[in-house]
């Protein structure tokens, strides 16, 4: 089933408002509980990010850490500099066509 340009918008806003939300919780140290073990199985059957993030290789600290998000729900490109190249591109694209990621 195709996703209407209205409903993906509408799924990247609230993707983009549970990211700033979760960003707040990691600034104010409140990161919220997570049963990794559970989760894992889940996704076992699938992933459908609620977003899609291009980072920098830097391992420090990881997007998922930055924005308090569980396994699966942001697929994350990192190349050193976040550079945009074919590959790069390709991974992005497949997050948009194949796991619906706004």
């Amino acid at each position: 089933m195709a996703v209407t340009d209205e409903a993906h918008s509408a799924s990247a806003k609230v993707a983009l408002e549970n990211l700033l939300a979760g960003n707040q919780r990691f600034i104010r140290g409140e990161r919220a509980p997570r049963a990794f073990d559970l989760r894992r199985e889940k996704l076992m059957s699938g992933q459908k990010p609620l977003a899609i993030i291009l980072g920098c290789s830097d391992s420090r600290v990881s997007p998922e850490t930055l924005f308090d998000q569980n396994l699966g729900e942001i697929f994350v490109v990192r190349t050193a500099g976040q550079v945009l190249e074919p590959t790069s591109i390709a991974s992005i694209e497949y997050a948009v066509d194949h796991l619906q990621a706004p």
